[in-house]
């Protein structure tokens, strides 16, 4: 399955990020238009890498690459990037992922163990 071109996963990441970009322009948050780009480029590098993946093992440390990249991200952001409904999406958006691929249950959430959002 070519990940990447998944019409669902294109919809939950450009959603998300025009929602990030929306709050951002009502005067919002305090994150630049630079960290919603990064955190764009992150969900991308992750379908990326957790389509390389040949078994759970390898899509799990694909998840924790992508958790512990984004809780970087959040931190340099000042904590604003990722609230609630971010974070719903986020997640939302990594376990589809591995559920489509076969590596996890579409309700398992495989980003709590490191997430930090």
């Amino acid at each position: 399955m070519n990940i990447k071109a998944n019409a669902e996963m294109k919809a939950l990441k450009d959603a998300l990020i025009r929602g990030m970009l929306e709050y951002r322009a009502d005067g919002g948050a305090s994150y630049t238009e630079a960290h919603v780009e990064e955190c764009r480029r992150l969900l991308q590098e992750h379908l990326d890498a957790i389509s390389s993946a040949s078994d759970r093992d390898g899509a799990k440390a694909c998840v924790k690459a992508t958790v512990l990249k984004l809780n970087q991200l959040n931190e340099r952001a000042g904590y604003e990037l990722i609230e609630t409904d971010q974070r719903e999406d986020i997640c939302k958006y990594i376990i589809r992922a591995g559920a489509l691929l076969g590596f996890n249950g579409g309700d398992e959430d495989v980003t709590e163990e490191w997430r930090e959002w």
